[in-house]
């Protein structure tokens, strides 16, 4: 017959479920990761112009979402490290604690019964090493040895205690970590959405194969206008906007490109000198 397995106690319990939470936020995490991996390969970032400025920013968003979330794992697997406080720790750490046993003495401070009704660790450890000392005299109690195995789990209860304490703080700690991260991988994604999915480009003119000689286009708003196959012979684009303008087989000739430059001091293009002087 099967021996039934021993039943935890209430803070081992209480241990685990903090583990357990940790752990579901780790897959919630990766999640977020996986999902803005996902999202980069459906957004626009491949329209966008490798000198503009919604390249860098989104770039920049995508790096502090993904950084953020790999911050945040990190910081709750923390939580899952082992964590066993000593009672030696204990003692140390006493009279100033450090940031990570701080809210266990803080804890044992306050609700000194759960010292076994001591004042300090040391005085456990003190008691134990005074038993053990008397190992081996004449006048042994023949009891010592239980009282020994009956200091040591004392010891294990305190120690017990202390480590739910510590795994608590960092839970806590992990807790304002996330918050942060939290923020930063919001901010990060909504300037990678933005900056990824730029509008439409809106079309002003469809100029294409169209005999333009002579035109005069100066400061005209060409923006995203089709020019392909236009004849720009003798045009005057001075001051002209031709941003996002398609100028596939464009005919330059003696044409004032929009910086006030010629075509033919340009190696017989405007290609270059798009952009007004």
């Amino acid at each position: 017959m099967t021996a039934p397995a021993p039943e935890q106690s209430p803070i081992t319990a209480a241990n685990q479920r903090i583990r357990d939470t940790a752990k579901w936020l780790i897959a919630s995490q990766a999640a977020v990761g996986a999902a803005l991996i996902a999202g980069s390969q459906l957004a626009g970032i491949g329209r966008l112009d490798a000198t503009g400025a919604r390249l860098w920013v989104a770039a920049a968003g995508a790096l502090l979402a993904l950084g953020a979330v790999v911050a945040a794992i990190a910081a709750t697997v923390r939580v899952l490290l082992p964590a066993q406080v000593l009672i030696g720790e204990l003692e140390e750490e006493w009279a100033k604690p450090g940031p990570r046993l701080r809210r266990a003495v803080g804890f044992l401070r306050r609700r000194p019964k759960y010292l076994q009704g001591l004042s300090s660790p040391k005085d456990l450890i003190d008691r134990r090493d005074a038993l053990v000392a008397q190992l081996g005299k004449p006048d042994t109690d023949p009891q010592t040895r239980d009282r020994i195995t009956a200091m040591d789990q004392r010891i294990e209860a305190v120690e017990e205690i202390a480590t739910h304490e510590t795994l608590a703080a960092a839970f806590e700690r992990c807790l304002g970590r996330l918050l942060v991260a939290a923020v930063l991988a919001g901010a990060g994604i909504l300037a990678f959405a933005w900056a990824a999915n730029p509008p439409p480009r809106t079309v002003t003119a469809d100029l294409r194969n169209a005999r333009l000689t002579g035109a005069f286009l100066r400061d005209a708003d060409l923006r995203n206008a089709k020019l392909d196959g236009a004849d720009l012979t003798g045009a005057d684009l001075t001051g002209a906007d031709l941003s996002g303008a398609s100028l596939i087989k464009v005919i330059w000739s003696r044409t004032t490109c929009p910086d006030g430059t010629v075509s033919e001091a340009n190696g017989g293009t405007c290609q270059g000198h798009l952009r007004a002087g």
